[in-house]
C-alpha cells in the first residue's frame, strides 16, 4: 500500500509537472504570436475624417502642402541633432560630479542615448508606421524634453546614474521615436525624390550638431549647467511643438505625377500586363501603373513587415548600412584626439597643428550634412544600389589611404581623406530610409528603419569600445599615443568592416527582377554586374552543355547573361507565372 502510494503521488508530480510546461508552452507562443502580430500590421488607415481634417495644419488654420513638411522636417531634426553636440558637456559635468573635468563619466552618456535610440526605433517602429505621424512626432518631443528636464536635474544634484536614466534613457527613446516617424512621413510626400526629401530632412540633423555646438558653449559660460540644459530642452521643445504642426501624412493614393505604390496583389497584376503583347494573358480590369525612380524605372514590391525582416536581402542592407557608418562614428568622436596626438602638441615633437581640431570639427559636420543631401539626390537619379555601392567603395579607399598620410605627416591629406569619408557617411543616412521604402514598400518604412538604426547603436558603441580597447592594449605594453600604429591598426579592422558591407551590398537584391528572377534547377546563386545578370552554376550532377559564352570549372559553372538573354528568361517566368495564377483561379474539373 505504501508502494502504491509513493506511485501514485510520483504520477501525481509528474502529471502536475508535464501541465505546467503545457502552460508555460502556451504562454510563450501566446508571447510569439502577439509580437508576430505586432510586426505584420504596418499600414496607416485614417478614417475619412482624420483625411479631411489632414488637409489643413497648423491648428487647422494653413491648408497642407506636400512642400511644408521638408522645412519642418529639417526643424526637427535640428533640434535632435542637439545630441551630436554632447560632447561640450563632457568636461563641465565631469569637473561639477567628479571634481576633475578630464575624469569621469559622461562621455558614457552619449552612446546610452545613442544605443537606446536604435533600440527604441526597432521597438516602436510598427506603431509609428500605423499612428499618425504628427501623435508620434508629439510623443517624441515631449520624452525628449522630459529627458532634458531629468537631466537638470540629475547635473544639480550632481547624480550620474540620474543623467544616465534622463539623457541617456528618456532623451534617448524620444530621440527614436522622433527621428523615425519625421523623416519617414517627410520622404512619403516624394515618391519620386524619396532620396532628396529625406536627405534634406536628416540634413537638419548634422546643422543641429554644428548650431548647438556653438549654443551649448555659450549657456555654459554665460548659466550653470542645470539651467543650461532647462534652455536647451525647452528650446527645441517650442521649435518642435510649432513645427510637428505642419507635418501630416499623404493622403491615401497620394501619386505625384502620376506615380501610385503598388501593394502584392497588384505587382502580381503588373507582371501579368508587362507579358501582355508576347503571351497570351488577360489583362486586369485596371492596368495599375507602376512606381519608378527617376533613372532606375522599376517597379517597387510591396511586401508584410514579417516577409521583409525574413529577406536575406534586408540583413545585407543592414550589414552594409552598419559597414558605412562605422569609421565616422569612431572618428567623430576621436578627430581631436588624433589631431592633437599625430599632428599637434602630444606627438614626439610638438607643434601647432595647422588648423585648431574644434575647427576641423565643425567643418565635418558640414561635410556630414552636405553628404545627406548630394548622396540622396544621387540615389534618385541613378539608383539605390549603385549609389550605396558608389560610396562604400569611396570609402573603401579613403580608409586605405589613411594610413598613407598619417605616414607622409600630411595634415591636409588626412582632412581631407576623412571629410571625404564622412560626406559618405552622411549619404547613408540620408538615403537608406528611401531605399528600404523602394525596397519594402511605404507601409514598412518606418519599422525597417526603425531596425536598420541598431546598427547605429552597434556601430557607435561597439565601434566606440574596440577603438579604446585597441588604443588602450597598446598603451599598456608600452606603446605610446603619438605612436601612428595605434590609430592604423584601428583602421584596419574598420577596412575589414567597410570592405565586408561592400560585398554585402553586391548581394543586395534592389529591383523586382533581381528578387523574382528565375533560377535554374543547379543554380548556387545570383548577382547583377554593371546591369547585367551573372550566375554561378553547380557541375556535380548534371553539368549543362558547352559553349563559348560559359567558363567552365571543376565544379561551378559562371554564366554572364546578355540583355536579350535575360530579358527572355524574365518574359518566360511571368508568362509562366500568370498561366499559374490562373490555373489556381479556375475550377478543378478533375
Amino acid at each position: 500500500r505504501l508502494f502504491q502510494m509513493n506511485h501514485a503521488g510520483a504520477d501525481g508530480s509528474m502529471l502536475f509537472s508535464r501541465i505546467s510546461l503545457q502552460g508555460e508552452q502556451r504562454i510563450k507562443r501566446g508571447w510569439v504570436s502577439m509580437i508576430m502580430e505586432y510586426y505584420s500590421h504596418t499600414e496607416y488607415q485614417p478614417s475619412p475624417e482624420q483625411i479631411e481634417k489632414d488637409r489643413f495644419v497648423f491648428f487647422g488654420l494653413v491648408r497642407c502642402k506636400p512642400w511644408m513638411a521638408i522645412p519642418a522636417g529639417i526643424l526637427i531634426q535640428f533640434c535632435y541633432g542637439s545630441v551630436y553636440a554632447w560632447s561640450i558637456f563632457n568636461a563641465p559635468i565631469n569637473k561639477a560630479v567628479a571634481g576633475d573635468p578630464t575624469h569621469g563619466s559622461a562621455e558614457i552618456t552619449f552612446y546610452i542615448a545613442l544605443g537606446v535610440l536604435g533600440v527604441t526605433a526597432a521597438i516602436f517602429g510598427p506603431w509609428i508606421e500605423t499612428n499618425h505621424p504628427r501623435k508620434s512626432g508629439i510623443i517624441g518631443l515631449v520624452v525628449f524634453y522630459s529627458g532634458h528636464l531629468t537631466s537638470a536635474l540629475a547635473v544639480y544634484v550632481r547624480m550620474i546614474s540620474l543623467l544616465y536614466f534622463g539623457y541617456g534613457l528618456v532623451a534617448g527613446i524620444g530621440l527614436g521615436i522622433g527621428y523615425v516617424s519625421t523623416i519617414d512621413a517627410v520622404s512619403k510626400w516624394w515618391p519620386r525624390a524619396r532620396g532628396t526629401a529625406a536627405g534634406c530632412a536628416v540634413m537638419g540633423f548634422g546643422g543641429g550638431s554644428l548650431a548647438f555646438s556653438a549654443i551649448n558653449k555659450w549657456l555654459i559660460d554665460n548659466t550653470n549647467l542645470s539651467l543650461a540644459f532647462l534652455i536647451l530642452g525647452s528650446l527645441n521643445f517650442v521649435i518642435m511643438l510649432v513645427s510637428i504642426q505642419f507635418i501630416c501624412p499623404p493622403p491615401p493614393g497620394h501619386n505625384p505625377d502620376g506615380i501610385p505604390v503598388l501593394d502584392s496583389s497588384e505587382c502580381q497584376q503588373y507582371m501579368k500586363s508587362s507579358a501582355v503583347g508576347t503571351h497570351d494573358v488577360e489583362k486586369p480590369v485596371q492596368n495599375p501603373r507602376v512606381m519608378r525612380t527617376l533613372a532606375a524605372e522599376r517597379p517597387t514590391l510591396h511586401v508584410t513587415l514579417g516577409e521583409a525582416l525574413q529577406s536575406r536581402d534586408y540583413w545585407l542592407l543592414y550589414a552594409a548600412f552598419l559597414a558605412n557608418i562605422v569609421f565616422c562614428l569612431v572618428i567623430i568622436s576621436n578627430l581631436p584626439r588624433i589631431i592633437h596626438e599625430i599632428f599637434g602638441m602630444g606627438r614626439r615633437v610638438p607643434r601647432e597643428p595647422p588648423l585648431p581640431a574644434y575647427i576641423a570639427v565643425s567643418i565635418e559636420g558640414g561635410f556630414n550634412m552636405l553628404g545627406r543631401v548630394v548622396v540622396g539626390l544621387l540615389s534618385d537619379v541613378v539608383g539605390r544600389k549603385t549609389t550605396f555601392l558608389l560610396i562604400l567603395a569611396i570609402q573603401i579607399v579613403v580608409i586605405s589611404f589613411v594610413p598613407v598620410a598619417i605616414h607622409a605627416d600630411s595634415f591636409w591629406g588626412f582632412l581631407a581623406l576623412v571629410w571625404t569619408a564622412t560626406l559618405c557617411y552622411g549619404g547613408g543616412f540620408g538615403m537608406i530610409p528611401a531605399f528600404v521604402s523602394d525596397m519594402f514598400g511605404i507601409n514598412n518604412t518606418s519599422s525597417c528603419h526603425g531596425i536598420l538604426l541598431t546598427a547605429w547603436s552597434i556601430a557607435s558603441v561597439t565601434g566606440g569600445l574596440i577603438f579604446t580597447g585597441v588604443l588602450n592594449h597598446f598603451l599598456s605594453h608600452g606603446g605610446h599615443a603619438w605612436e601612428p600604429r595605434i590609430y592604423i591598426a584601428n583602421f584596419m579592422w574598420m577596412l575589414a568592416v567597410t570592405v565586408t558591407g561592400f560585398v554585402c551590398c553586391l548581394f543586395v537584391r534592389a529591383s523586382i527582377r533581381d528578387r523574382m528572377f528565375p533560377a535554374l534547377p543547379n543554380q548556387i546563386m545570383h548577382l547583377r554586374i554593371f546591369g547585367r545578370v551573372f550566375r554561378v552554376l553547380c557541375l556535380r550532377h548534371s553539368p549543362p552543355p558547352f559553349d563559348g559564352r560559359k567558363k567552365r570549372r571543376k565544379f561551378m559553372e559562371f554564366e554572364y547573361l546578355t540583355r536579350a538573354q535575360e530579358q527572355t528568361a524574365w518574359e518566360e517566368y511571368l508568362a509562366l507565372r500568370a498561366v499559374q495564377q490562373r490555373l489556381l483561379k479556375e475550377p478543378n474539373d478533375c
